[in-house]
């Protein structure tokens, strides 16, 4: 048989053979999996030289995603093997945020000399068909000897290492990730229980829709529609979808089949929930309550369990057939997210993670020997898991992600066997564009310039008193800060250098001072810093809103959101005193209060029952009166000039994009209300962007600073995604 004829190479104790594809040290093999050999083999060949991140993926994960911890984490193995620690011998050197270096002298080994050494045990070469006159051929007793021989060593080693062995490799295997839609509008993605189907929300105009899509191939399936629509959970037989809707009448809960009928409401309002192993119950998160209710489906009566501790928004849940234990992901009023357990009667309640950083789903792991959750990291998302330790039980945070810097809102899911994960990919950036209005009310004419370009997050734009400036932020999750500008463009400036999350800038009625909300003390606070830059200082308490709300209400007060969102408080800048902005806060979510331009009135958005919309809180006689019902109540942005109307912004559809954006959600088919204060009538002009986030606007009401975003999302599916030893993942 006739050698490929691939050089191979020495470096100290060691020979890469690459036509045999296997590293030697001192004639013994070394093993490595394929992906680790064809690591190693692109930095020896390149010895003395950088290898960079992106030559590392582009030659040794063609055409496939992985993350740079797979690189990492081969880089780890190949010294372990190398031996580094144990001779003191450094092979491979890290070339900060680059690559990497092979450092040891290597030499390559001639073809013929390497043909000339004696076979090992390691090494045989076999030809059944070949001339015999070579002494690289044996015979066929000869070869069946030494199949069997080596049949026993391989059973004896395999009886000797066994799981450990096991675990080594699989613990160098790489996620694998393949995209499953094209088109930049599906998101919300779930898995059938065996893992061949993909059911997703597709963003497109006028509604959303639900689609089924086999991941073998094939055409996806619309089954439902609605204006909102999402949390999408597959039974546990895979018979049938549960989702939550809005809007069109069709609000609540909803289960149907798979494959399209008629959808079946089975409770109203909201929309966390999941479903018992066996599929006769669903369990529901009462939002802000501290409450899961559980619905039998075949009798129709629910029950209701109290939860322990403090939770505001339940974010995701699960439901273990194994231990027949919920896992849900939680928040507190203080910004804390948490996981926990608990068993169906409301027994068995524990918290077994606390962070500061956002949790946004978590499922159960196969067999209940594990929980995944994710967890945002700055701009990225992080796929994590917690594994139950030996001897007490006590749950604990594996230290590596399984998978990291995934662009996406947190949302997964996992097939039943443990070996796929779907996800949806979405990135998004937004920049700020003014709107000048002109023509006649009934005939209205825009004119649309954007202020600013590029692909970074900017959001919040606040207009300045005398209409000149605009004040944004710019940043993400856990980093941001306050910037002004020309409302006539320009290059942005810098004022705040804080290294923390610092956003909401509003600016003083003067247009001396900007306000905003920052957590560089550790918690959320209400800072000053002068227009023309300085250093900024903290003004209030702690118990600010993780909404970032604040306004000035006149020269000396600033009002700013509370914990729950369901008060502002207003804190005099001279006497350093508190008060809260309505009587009762109890009534309602209260947001976006603007002073009239005398001072003495206040409009908000309100869901106050029985009246949701915008309301006018009288400052000096403490009236509280709705002046425009909408189901939703508009965001208000402005006053008129005069005191007559103000000025509201509406729409559908919302997305959720973090607590960058204002209350976390943008708006699609976003409109500008003007509303009139005599007798409640609005008009409304429609803005001509797809997805818009914070508006503000000049004192004449003629030109809207908006912040819009451009995004893209699909489906993506990945598998070997856990590579943890004792992984139970029925497809290995």
């Amino acid at each position: 048989m006739t050698r490929n004829a691939e050089p191979s190479y020495q470096f100290g104790p060691f020979q890469l053979d690459l036509s045999e594809h296997v590293l030697l040290r001192d004639g013994q093999r070394v093993p490595l999996t394929p992906k680790v050999f064809d690591v190693l083999r692109l930095l020896v060949q390149n010895s003395g030289h950088l290898v960079t991140k992106e030559m590392l993926l582009t030659e040794v994960w063609p055409g496939s995603f992985v993350e740079e911890a797979n690189i990492n984490r081969s880089i780890s193995v190949l010294r372990k093997a190398l031996g580094e620690s144990a001779l003191g011998q450094t092979y491979i050197e890290t070339v900060p945020k680059l690559g990497y270096r092979f450092l040891a002298p290597v030499a390559e080994v001639p073809l013929a000399g390497l043909e000339s050494r004696a076979p090992t045990p390691d090494r045989v070469a076999v030809d059944l068909g070949a001339d015999h006159g070579d002494s690289r051929f044996v015979s066929s007793r000869a070869v069946a000897g030494t199949v069997v021989a080596l049949v026993a060593v391989g059973f004896g080693c395999y009886a000797v290492l066994g799981l450990r062995e096991r675990e080594k490799h699989a613990a160098i295997l790489t996620p694998v990730h393949k995209q499953v839609t094209f088109t930049g509008i599906e998101a919300a993605p779930t898995l059938s229980p065996d893992g061949r189907r993909v059911a997703y929300v597709s963003y497109g105009s006028p509604e959303r829709t639900v689609m089924v899509q086999e991941l073998a191939g094939g055409r996806p399936l619309p089954i439902f529609s609605a204006p909102e629509v999402g949390r999408l959970r597959w039974s546990p037989d895979g018979s049938d979808l549960m989702f939550w809707s809005r809007g069109g009448g069709k609000n609540g809960i909803y289960v149907m089949p798979q494959l399209g009928g008629t959808p079946r409401r089975v409770a109203g309002g909201l929309f966390t929930a999941c479903w018992s192993p066996d599929g006769s119950t669903i369990a529901v998160a009462q939002y802000l309550a501290a409450k899961i209710s559980f619905l039998d489906l075949r009798t129709r009566e629910p029950r209701t369990v109290a939860l322990t501790g403090v939770h505001r928004w339940i974010w995701d849940m699960d439901w273990s057939p194994i231990t027949n234990q919920l896992v849900f992901a939680s928040d507190d009023n203080e910004g804390h997210y948490s996981i926990w357990t608990m068993r169906p009667d409301g027994s068995s309640q524990n918290r077994i993670l606390v962070g500061d950083t956002e949790i946004s789903s978590a499922r159960w792991a196969p067999g209940a020997a594990g929980i995944y959750y994710s967890r945002r990291a700055n701009e990225t998302v992080s796929l994590n898991k917690l594994i139950r330790q030996p001897g007490d039980g006590a749950w604990k945070a594996v230290e590596a992600p399984l998978v990291s810097g995934l662009e996406t809102d947190g949302a997964f899911a996992v097939s039943a066997d443990g070996g796929s994960l779907v996800y949806s990919r979405s990135s998004f950036h937004s920049n700020l564009w003014t709107v000048e209005v002109g023509g006649s009310a009934t005939s209205p004419r825009l004119e649309t310039r954007e202020l600013t370009h590029g692909t970074s997050l900017i959001e919040r734009p606040r207009v300045s008193p005398d209409g000149n400036w605009v004040a944004f932020n710019i940043g993400r999750e856990s980093l941001a800060n306050v910037y002004i500008m020309p409302i006539t463009g320009g290059a942005p400036k810098q004022l705040t250098f804080l290294k923390s999350f610092s956003v909401g800038p509003v600016w003083s009625p003067d247009g001396k001072s900007i306000a905003f909300v920052s957590t560089e003390s550790g918690t959320r606070r209400v800072w000053l810093v002068a227009a023309n830059g300085g250093s900024a200082r903290a003004l209030s308490s702690d118990h600010v809103s993780d909404t970032s709300e604040v306004v000035w209400s006149s020269a000396s007060r600033i009002l700013y959101q509370q914990v729950e969102n369901r008060n502002f408080q207003g804190l005099d800048l001279q006497s350093q005193q508190e008060r809260p902005l309505v009587r009762d806060g109890s009534v309602g979510w209260i947001a976006s209060p603007v002073p009239s331009p005398d001072g003495k009135r206040i409009a908000v958005a309100w869901n106050r029952r029985p009246t949701r919309g915008i309301w006018i809180i009288d400052g000096e006689q403490g009236r509280e009166t709705p002046l425009y019902e909408a189901p939703t109540p508009p965001l208000v942005i402005g006053w008129s000039a005069d005191g007559t109307s103000i000025y509201a912004l509406d729409g559908g559809r919302p997305i959720y994009r973090g607590l960058f954006a204002r209350f976390g959600e943008t708006l699609t088919e976003a409109k500008i209300l003007k509303v009139s204060v005599s007798d409640g009538k609005a008009q409304s002009i429609a803005l001509p962007f797809n997805e818009v986030g914070g508006v503000s606007m000049t004192p004449d009401g003629r030109t809207f600073v908006c912040a819009v975003y451009s995004s893209r999302s699909d489906v993506w599916v990945v598998s070997d995604f856990d590579t943890l030893p004792g992984h139970q993942s029925a497809r290995r």
